[in-house]
């Protein structure tokens, strides 16, 4: 056959961005996803937080890519395992990585691994239902949390911790999770980050979320408004309005008086975790800071320094939300900068040609749906470039057909899209039982026996 086959490892918002664009331009492709969970959609399905469900929105066009002739979902294959990246290129005229940053940053201080010390991927794979953290024990009986990092992904735990939990109920929050935070004694979060307002890596959107909840006063400390971060807002720059708004909005809705107070969300910065501290040596008691110092004339990037002096905050709950890192996924795949190194989307150099990646796993974890989308794009459009030179060199590729054989070999259980469906189907119906949208499957076991 001279149709492109194509594989795709990865099935989030890049995976099914790139096929998406190739099935759109190139009817008659041949687009093969292969995901290691038996469920597809990534951190749509995992790391979204359950009162997002409008971002969820975006698996309705996933959703009709996957029906398309040319579509094939193959979950419960783990590829550097059950299968190798040299066999997918054997196999397919290109092979297309989307598999996100896999790893978080760790603190990098003593006593990390101290009980009720989370990565941000532990606590919102908990609460979300990702069956990686299920085994997560954590503890909301103290009163103190604190959350280190200044993103929307150290917001969302913030909200998950001061919402009221009563609002999360009909979403596709975890029962283990909903029950647990429905009697949560944390009165405070802390929101503590290395830097200035004016790097702060949040959006105003998500910061209002948490300000504009009902009870909850937010504190900052009001000298971090220097003259120099004020002159900075207040010049036109539209390259850093977003960053200006937010500042601004900060400003508005910090210290204000409440008479209904039952939570405390206080906003701390120039602070960079230096050790925990603990009662027992088995939990965390709290932790120390390093308190920063800005120098340098570029106030939007100015250089951090220590003052030397430590601040000791108490807190029965830590959890770290300072990025991700990606995990190296081939020892012949280049990277720099913790990035791939790629000519829109073509892994140079590659150990032969048709190696493409889109997403996090090529450009970092940064930015939003919309920055993968773009990406997607990219790699899409390289892909159907070199397509026509890629059949020619590689006129014997069959596609899935020549990857079966050692699926059958292994006995891996492929979990195809009728049977992600059935799934679906099951997780629907049973959170249509309790008032939710969903009510997910907390096993790889339960939910292959459940699309038989």
């Amino acid at each position: 056959s001279t149709d492109p086959q194509i594989c795709i490892v990865g099935s989030g918002p890049a995976g099914f961005g790139v096929a998406q664009s190739i099935l759109k331009h190139h009817p008659t492709a041949k687009v093969d996803m292969f995901e290691q969970s038996p469920v597809p959609y990534g951190l749509i399905r995992r790391g979204v937080s359950p009162d997002h469900q409008d971002v969820k929105n975006c698996i309705h066009g996933y959703e009709r890519t996957a029906v398309l002739p040319g579509f094939s979902f193959y979950g419960n294959i783990e590829v550097g395992s059950a299968l190798s990246l040299v066999e997918l290129q054997a196999a397919y005229h290109a092979v297309v990585l989307c598999t996100g940053a896999q790893e978080e940053r760790k603190l990098g201080i003593p006593r990390e691994n101290l009980r009720n010390i989370f990565t941000s991927l532990q606590f919102v794979g908990w609460y979300n239902g990702d069956t990686n953290h299920q085994d997560v024990n954590v503890d909301v009986g103290g009163r103190t949390a604190v959350i280190v990092g200044h993103g929307n992904v150290a917001l969302d735990c913030a909200r998950m911790l001061l919402k009221p939990t009563h609002m999360f109920k009909n979403t596709d929050i975890s029962s283990e999770a909903y029950n647990k935070l429905m009697k949560s004694e944390i009165k405070k979060v802390y929101l503590i980050g290395r830097r200035g307002p004016l790097q702060m890596a949040c959006t105003r959107k998500e910061l209002a979320e948490i300000t504009d909840l009902e009870g909850v006063v937010t504190q900052v400390d009001t000298n971090v408004f220097t003259p120099a971060v004020n002159q900075a807002i207040n010049n036109k720059d539209l390259k850093r309005r977003k960053q200006h708004r937010l500042v601004k909005y900060l400003m508005k809705v910090a210290n204000v008086e409440n008479k209904y107070i039952s939570k405390e969300f206080e906003i701390k910065y120039l602070r960079s975790p230096h050790s925990i501290t603990t009662n027992d040596d088995v939990t965390i008691a709290g932790i120390n800071f390093n308190i920063n110092k800005l120098e340098g004339d570029n106030v939007y990037e100015p250089l951090v320094t220590s003052s030397g002096e430590l601040e000791h905050i108490s807190c029965d709950l830590l959890i770290s939300c300072i990025g991700y890192t990606n995990k190296l996924f081939d020892p012949n795949i280049p990277y720099k900068g913790g990035k791939m190194v790629h000519d829109n989307g073509r892994i140079k150099p590659a150990q032969s040609p048709g190696l493409y990646a889109s997403g996090w796993c090529r450009d970092g974890p940064l930015g939003v749906l919309a920055d993968t989308s773009n990406s997607s794009t990219q790699t899409s459009t390289s892909v159907l470039n070199d397509i026509d030179d890629l059949i020619t060199n590689k006129p014997s590729c069959r596609g899935y057909k020549d990857i079966l054989p050692t699926l059958e070999e292994k006995n891996i259980d492929v979990i195809t899209w009728h049977r992600w469906q059935t799934i679906d189907e099951h997780e629907v119906n049973e959170g249509r039982k309790v008032g939710k949208v969903r009510e997910k499957l907390l096993s790889e076991e339960s939910m292959i026996e459940v699309s038989k």
